[in-house]
């Protein structure tokens, strides 16, 4: 039978199971399901079946002694809670590997050639009994490997002379050696670990205070460490992790913390390395991160496993390192009073039990589990239908100052303590003058105890069958046995307090989860929608860095947009936590202010060229170019004219472009005054709560904003619109490019001919265009359309450029364009002549292009589909080198070079100004001034630099513009 997989499905069927696939995990809320240092997939020891299977007891999990490709020489101990080599093995500890190397003892020439591999010399085998296991570098033995490669590590054997054939494995010269718990270590193995006396000569001649601690259980320090890091010995890390528990998990670089804090810990401080520690993850996990792993460590939600109650698992180690038990948890474990503690069915009504203990009580308490009790909680939870379990984060509150306030991502969780914990007396400082049995003898015992006070066990629950991770949160209290104003009968406090919350899912939740991210989404979408458009405009490649550039820019003010609609929602819905609202209005303002402080100077940098079609008053004389037309005679007059034309026609056009291009829809002074008005009637209605006063001050800016565009509208006229009737009173037209292939157009061509006449001259011609007894202003000649978005011939930049060559080759370019009408033209200098001809040439150039006198170079005219209108881009176009597309523009599209068309990014930027600096300050008068500043200094700005863009596109010197 053929067994078919996943390859015999067609590629259609393929795609359909793992899009089914992604949407059941992500639906269903499935993860994939991994070994963590937080979340383990516990398994029994009696399910290691195999022979050279250990099992893992930080992981729960049964896992290999050799890896794979490996020769199986490691075989588990007796308990199976780690992995040796044969007794008749040499073991190797090289460093970076987890395990030791086994190389064989070979105990003649013979074996050693016919049946042994091994590396080493011939040696005794071990006799049946030694008091010493022999530890050395495996350079002292270099001497013996004239041959073979040395192998850099830790050589543990069973004879101090391993290169002699006599088997000594009984003496141990403390010259040159450590003794141990039955192991000699020569003298250099341990010099990278010395820096651990000084941790324990500071905890024997320091004073009993807060930080004592018990001095006697630190003097084998160095050998454990050794043991730890070096051997990688699972019952030493053990213990490694119990000291730095009795420790009061102190931070001292010498302290047996101080390898899991440089290896766990998320701020990693150097001053904790040491030159024989290895900089790897370090087993047992004592320490959770801190900052933002903590946040959401706190945050995170599970399956429960039962329905009806909690269900925890514990582990319990002595100080030796040793597993003395695990199984499931009750409170009754950590319940010191006489009480029965509550249990863990979730909305037990009983919730704490409370008492107090005498001092002789805890002296007993520490008599029976002080200094040997360990402990570790695990939350038992499912995921893709398995039993997961989930190590309990511990809270020391009195562990660090930031672990006593309100900011989780501050916090420093453990993940093991301790009930009880003593300092024992000095029997060598202090004898004891009383009988043991007398039960004054027992507050000699001790110089310090150390005891929870306060436990508490918190947990969320959702409606979903969820529960939020649980919390244990403790507070220590330190007794001190040496003065003398104590007494057996004392009495200290205990509390035992089971706590939990329903949460339901609130509008907080709500606008984080969604919201947030669907307006991120639409964003993003748009950013990448107006970045296509922009690059077909430009004809270019999406990997162009200009282009990139530009979907930034966009993407940047999008996600502005969203997250000030996000601001407001939350301020709305009174789902404000200060913290998140902080983090949302500075960025947004950023973001803001980038893009329109890059889009505005754009803008006023664009290609900008007016037109002028009036003709001078007598005949058309002279010599004709090679750009004239049938029409060209009658509407252009040339540098050489006979009769000359005003100027203040242009003038007088120019600066109307720069007064429109500051003007506003809306006052940023009204915006205050009724904002700061709004604040002083209704902030007693807030409470001085700020989230109330943020809200306030938002909505209120928001509805005056509202209503000014709504007076304007209806009360104000166009200044768009009376901007183009102005072009076609003066006669002149404005060219516009934003980029090569794309811009605006403003059709300002009289339809009488001619603009430079007296005032009844005018007023004649306006009773005459409304009697419609002439022509009608738009390009077309039955319509009124004077505004269109344009699209170009390619070719028109590149000709264009050509003709403005005179002029970027001059150094003078800042003359009156009144030049151009002068007739002495011997009297002007010879490098402003070649600019003035330069550009009476471009002027002469459009008025051709605009009336199809140019064959190679054309367009058509014609009207946006409605989906063009609204999305604002080109759908369709017919945009080739030599002809392009004129479309009708009934909405000013012109307008977003100016301030009139930016006015909702600059109201944006204005409403996140007011709220930052109110949230900072907590003052709405200095916001509201800033604001209203920012906005005069923009609109100062703006002007500038249009005045400047339009004295260097027109050649009208700046003395002549406002």
């Amino acid at each position: 039978m053929k067994i078919c997989g996943t390859m015999c499905f067609p590629l259609k069927t393929r795609f359909f199971l793992l899009l089914w696939t992604f949407i059941f995990l992500k639906i269903g809320k499935c993860t994939v399901t991994q070994q963590t240092t937080h979340t383990f997939r516990f398994q029994n020891p009696s399910q290691c079946l195999k022979n050279d299977n250990y099992y893992n007891l930080n992981y729960f999990d049964c896992m290999p002694c050799n890896e794979a490709g490996d020769v199986e020489k490691l075989q588990p101990t007796a308990d199976k809670f780690s992995c040796q080599c044969p007794s008749s093995h040499i073991s190797i500890y090289e460093k970076g590997k987890l395990w030791p190397n086994c190389d064989e003892i070979c105990s003649t020439l013979t074996d050693r050639t016919e049946n042994c591999t091994s590396v080493w010399l011939p040696q005794p085998r071990p006799a049946n009994s030694c008091s010493f296991r022999y530890l050395n570098s495996t350079s002292a033995y270099l001497r013996q490997l004239p041959i073979h490669p040395m192998i850099v590590g830790i050589v543990l054997t069973t004879s101090v002379h391993p290169d002699s054939n006599i088997s000594d494995c009984h003496s141990c010269d403390l010259v040159y050696n450590y003794q141990y718990q039955g192991y000699c270590l020569a003298n250099v193995l341990l010099r990278p670990y010395l820096h651990y006396n000084s941790f324990w000569q500071s905890t024997t001649n320091s004073k009993p205070g807060l930080n004592s601690n018990i001095a006697h259980n630190f003097g084998e320090l160095k050998f454990v460490a050794f043991f730890c890091l070096a051997l990688r010995n699972t019952t030493a890390c053990q213990q490694l992790a119990n000291l730095c528990v009795l420790s009061h998990f102190s931070p001292d670089k010498h302290s047996p913390c101080s390898p899991f804090i440089l290896t766990q810990m998320s701020d990693v401080v150097m001053k904790y390395a040491h030159s024989g520690e290895q900089l790897r993850s370090l087993q047992p996990f004592l320490f959770y991160k801190k900052g933002k792993a903590t946040r959401d460590l706190l945050s995170k939600t599970l399956q429960r496993s039962n329905v009806h109650e909690l269900q925890l698992f514990s582990t319990t180690y002595n100080l030796a390192g040793s597993l003395k038990r695990w199984g499931t948890f009750s409170l009754e474990h950590v319940n010191l009073c006489q009480q029965p503690a509550p249990n863990l069915r979730y909305g037990q009504k009983q919730s704490d039990v409370s008492c107090h203990l005498t001092l002789e009580e805890l002296i007993d308490l520490a008599g029976q589990q002080g200094n040997d009790n360990f402990l570790s909680v695990y939350l038992n939870f499912t995921s893709n239908w398995q039993f997961l379990l989930h190590q309990l984060p511990v809270l020391i509150e009195n562990l660090t100052p930031e672990n006593q306030r309100e900011q989780r991502d501050e916090w420093q969780l453990v993940k093991r303590f301790q009930m009880i914990s003593t300092v024992p007396t000095n029997s060598h400082q202090q004898q004891s003058v009383l009988n043991r049995y007398e039960d004054a003898h027992k507050l000699q015992l001790y110089r310090s105890i150390r005891y929870i006070e306060h436990l508490e066990l918190h947990y969320t629950v959702e409606e979903d069958q969820r529960v939020g991770l649980p919390l244990i949160r403790v507070r220590y209290r330190l007794i001190e046995l040496t003065g003398g104003n104590v007494s057996l009968a004392q009495s200290f406090p205990f509390q035992l307090k089971l706590s939990y919350e329903r949460l339901q899912r609130s509008w907080d939740w709500v606008i984080l989860e969604i919201a947030l991210p669907m307006f991120l989404l639409v964003a993003f979408f748009a950013a990448v929608f107006r970045f296509q458009n922009i690059r077909r405009r430009r004809q270019s490649e999406c990997c162009q860095i200009s282009n990139i550039l530009e979907f930034l820019l966009e993407l940047a003010t999008n996600v502005a947009w969203a997250l000030l609609a996000t601001v407001l929602l939350m301020l709305l819905l009174q789902a404000t936590s200060l913290r998140t609202l902080k983090l949302l209005i500075y960025i947004a303002f950023w973001l803001q202010f980038l893009y329109l402080g890059v889009h505005l100077w754009r803008c006023s940098q664009l290609e900008l060229f007016l037109i002028d079609w009036e003709r001078p008053r007598s005949s058309c004389e002279g010599q004709r170019l090679n750009l004239d037309s049938s029409s060209l005679c009658s509407s252009v007059r040339t540098f050489v004219a006979e009769s000359s034309v005003s100027a203040w026609r242009v003038l007088f056009t120019a600066n109307a472009w720069i007064r429109l291009s500051v003007a506003q829809k809306y006052s940023s002074l009204v915006q205050i005054v009724v904002v700061i008005a709004a604040y002083q009637l209704l902030d007693r209605y807030t409470h001085k709560d700020l989230a109330l006063r943020c809200c306030l001050i938002s909505v209120s800016y928001l509805i005056a904003y509202l209503l000014q565009l709504f007076t304007q509208r209806l009360f104000v006229g166009n200044p768009l619109q009376k901007f183009i009737d102005l072009c076609s009173l003066a006669n002149i037209s404005l060219f516009t490019l934003r980029e090569p292939g794309f811009g605006y157009y403003i059709h300002g061509r009289s339809p009488h001919g001619f603009a430079d006449t007296d005032m009844s001259s005018m007023i004649l011609q306006l009773q005459r265009e409304a009697q419609n007894m002439c022509g009608r202003r738009g390009l077309l000649m039955d319509s009124d359309k004077q505004s269109y978005v344009i699209l170009p011939p390619r070719n028109l930049r590149i000709y264009l450029d050509r003709l403005l060559l005179p002029f970027q080759r001059s150094a003078h370019g800042s003359m009156s364009q009144t030049l151009l009408y002068q007739k002495d033209i011997p009297s002007i200098d010879g490098q402003v002549e070649r600019t003035s001809i330069a550009y009476a040439s471009v002027n002469r150039f459009f008025c051709v292009f605009i009336d199809h006198a140019i064959k190679d170079m054309d367009y058509i005219i014609k009207e946006k589909s409605l989906a063009e209108k609204l999305l604002n881009c080109e759908i369709e176009n017919y945009l080739t080198e030599n002809k392009g597309t004129f479309y009708i523009d009934d909405s000013y599209s012109f307008s977003r070079m100016l301030l009139l068309g930016n006015h909702m990014d600059i109201f944006v930027l204005e409403i996140l100004i007011l709220l930052s600096l109110f949230l900072l300050s907590g003052n709405l008068l200095i916001s509201a001034a800033v604001a209203c500043g920012f906005n005069m200094l923009l609109r100062h700005i703006f002007r500038f630099w249009v005045r400047r863009n339009v004295s260097r596109k027109t050649l009208i010197d700046e003395r002549f513009l406002l």
